[in-house]
């Protein structure tokens, strides 16, 4: 317990820190604590899976993500790099209202904090959409829809930098220190991965893949990815309503 309040006092800290750095203005500093604040929190769920190998296993969860908002299919995307990233997985589901919805499975602690994350991108998506600007001969809907595919897959990058630089700074921790059984970061790791993708087979059963179609607006693309450049990875709000910084 007292491992998990030094981390989480940790992350406060950090997050606490790009708070204050972004309402001054700098918002470049500000994400740089931010990508710190989640990369702890990728380091800490490793850290909790090194401790646990040789133990009784931990059990896996689920839980239903109701895509908020219009363009529920585009967020499925977002949902699924969110969960990939965190340590999770999942697939998604049409209910018979017509809305989307995403059912992740993973250990507790790696879907509280996908979940957190998700809806926070997802608020932050909706108000950086808000400010950005459509030309006068682009439809609506292919802007918008190219500006979420462009958050997402910015979000994908910096969220997959995170992940890899946690994990490259666990195996240097633990490799003066291995396992029990001798087993390095990365296998305990795969192994936790198959536990988790193996109980949502089992769960669910056969699963079919889904693909959208590529985005139809440039600007709007990449408008998208200047906001998911921007985006907080921690917290979910766009400070004081202030519009982001996007490309005009």
């Amino acid at each position: 317990m007292g491992i998990q309040a030094d981390y989480v006092r940790k992350i406060q800290g950090l997050l606490a820190t790009a708070e204050s750095l972004a309402d001054q203005g700098n918002e470049e500093a500000a994400g740089a604590y931010v990508a710190k604040a989640h990369a702890l929190q990728q380091k800490y769920s490793i850290d909790q899976a090194m401790l646990a190998e040789g133990e009784a296993p931990r059990a896996i969860i689920d839980r239903t993500w109701v895509m908020p908002g219009a363009y529920g299919r585009r967020k499925v995307n977002l949902a699924h790099v969110v969960a990939v990233h965190t340590g999770c997985a999942g697939y998604f589901a049409r209910a018979e209202d017509g809305s989307y919805r995403f059912n992740v499975f993973g250990f507790t602690a790696d879907v509280e904090w996908a979940e957190t994350l998700f809806f926070s991108l997802c608020h932050q998506a909706e108000a950086a959409l808000g400010f950005a600007v459509r030309g006068p001969y682009e439809h609506g809907r292919s802007f918008t829809t190219a500006f979420l595919e462009g958050f997402t897959q910015e979000v994908a990058r910096r969220l997959r930098e995170a992940a890899k630089e946690a994990k490259a700074a666990a195996a240097r921790e633990h490799e003066a220190s291995r396992t029990r059984n001798g087993r390095s970061v990365a296998l305990v790791l795969a192994d936790k991965a198959k536990r988790v993708e193996d109980e949502l087979k089992a769960r669910v059963g056969r699963l079919s893949t889904s693909r959208l179609s590529g985005s139809q607006s440039y600007s709007g693309y990449e408008q998208g990815r200047a906001a998911g450049r921007d985006a907080s990875l921690a917290r979910g709000s766009v400070h004081d309503g202030a519009a982001p910084s996007l490309p005009r």
